[in-house]
C-alpha cells in the first residue's frame, strides 16, 4: 500500500506545480483610464484599459463576464459602479470594481421679482446657478431684443405685454441648463369719450382717459365730417380735460354730428399706440 502511495505523490506534485504556476500566469493587474460622463445624465462616460499586468496575450475586456472583446476601450458608459473583466489567452479571468463618475447636475433658476406688472415699468430679473462657484462661458437671454447685453445673470427689462423671459447657460465643458419665468401685464385701459357736449358741466370735453402706465398723448386730432382738421394738440398727459377738444372750431362751437379722431398714445416703457375713432357731438 506504501508502494501505491509513492507511485502517487509525484502526480500530486506534479498537479499542485501546474496549478500554482497557472494562477500566476493569470493577470495580475491593470492601467486604466476613466473618464467622467461630460454632463449630469449624459452617457458618454469611458473605461480604456491602458496596461495590462501578467497574463498571456491577447488579452480580452467586458463588462458583463459574457460578451468579450479585444477592444480596450469600453465607451458611451452611463455614470456608475461596473465590473470589468479582463481575460487573457489562457482563458484566466480576472475583475475590478471601476466607478465612472459623474459631475453634479447644472441648474439654473431664474427669478422675476414680479409675477405682474404695469406696461413700461421695469422688471428685475436675476438668474442664480448651481453647483455655486461653476465657471459659465456663456449665456443667452430671451427675448433677445430686449436685452442688449447678453453676458450677465441679472438684467432689467420693460415690457407692455405679458412676457416670458428665458435663459441659458452653458459651461465650457458643453453643459447646458435652462429656466423660465412669465410676467403677466396689467391691461391698461386708455378711455376716449364717444359723446360729448359742448358747453355742460360734466361731459364738454373731449380728450384721453388713462391708467397707470400711459406716459403721454403724442398726438391726439380730430377731423370733420368732410376730413378737415378741427382740432390738434400734441405732446400732452391724460386726464386732463381742459387739454382736449371743447367741441369749437375757429372759437365757434361745431354742428352736432359724428367727429373722426385719431390719437397716438405712448406708453410708459417708450412703446407708441395708434388708436382711431369717432365721438359725437349733441347739444
Amino acid at each position: 500500500m506504501s508502494k501505491f502511495l509513492l507511485r502517487l505523490l509525484p502526480v500530486a506534485a506534479l498537479f499542485l506545480w501546474f496549478q500554482q504556476n497557472a494562477l500566476a500566469a493569470c493577470v495580475d493587474s491593470v492601467r486604466l483610464d476613466v473618464t467622467s460622463v461630460q454632463c449630469y445624465g449624459l452617457r458618454n462616460g469611458k473605461i480604456v484599459v491602458d496596461t495590462v499586468f501578467g497574463g498571456e496575450k491577447p488579452f480580452f475586456y467586458s463588462l458583463d463576464g459574457q460578451s468579450f472583446s479585444t477592444n480596450p476601450t469600453l465607451d458611451l458608459l452611463w455614470p456608475g459602479s461596473y465590473t470589468l473583466y479582463v481575460r487573457d489567452a489562457s482563458n484566466c479571468v480576472r475583475s475590478w470594481l471601476v466607478v465612472v463618475p459623474e459631475p453634479e447636475e447644472l441648474v439654473v433658476y431664474l427669478y422675476a421679482d414680479k409675477d405682474t406688472t404695469i406696461a413700461g415699468e421695469p422688471v428685475e430679473l436675476k438668474a442664480v446657478v448651481t453647483p455655486e462657484g461653476v465657471a459659465i462661458s456663456a449665456i443667452e437671454w430671451r427675448p433677445p431684443s430686449l436685452f442688449l447685453q447678453q453676458d450677465s445673470l441679472m438684467q432689467r427689462a420693460v415690457i407692455d405685454e405679458p412676457t416670458t423671459f428665458a435663459i441659458e447657460v452653458q459651461t465650457a465643458d458643453g453643459c447646458i441648463a435652462r429656466d423660465q419665468a412669465t410676467v403677466e401685464v396689467e391691461k391698461i385701459n386708455v378711455y376716449f369719450p364717444n359723446v360729448i357736449k359742448p358747453g355742460s358741466n360734466q361731459d364738454a370735453y373731449f380728450t384721453a382717459f388713462a391708467g397707470e402706465g400711459v406716459a403721454r398723448i403724442v398726438t391726439m386730432q380730430v377731423y370733420s365730417r368732410g376730413g378737415g382738421l378741427v382740432f390738434e394738440r400734441t405732446d400732452f398727459a391724460p386726464n386732463d380735460p381742459l387739454k382736449g377738444w371743447n367741441g369749437r372750431w375757429q372759437g365757434k362751437y361745431v354742428q352736432p354730428g359724428v367727429y373722426p379722431w385719431t390719437a397716438v398714445v405712448e406708453y410708459a416703457g417708450g412703446k407708441q399706440k395708434r388708436i382711431n375713432g369717432t365721438v359725437t357731438v349733441v347739444n
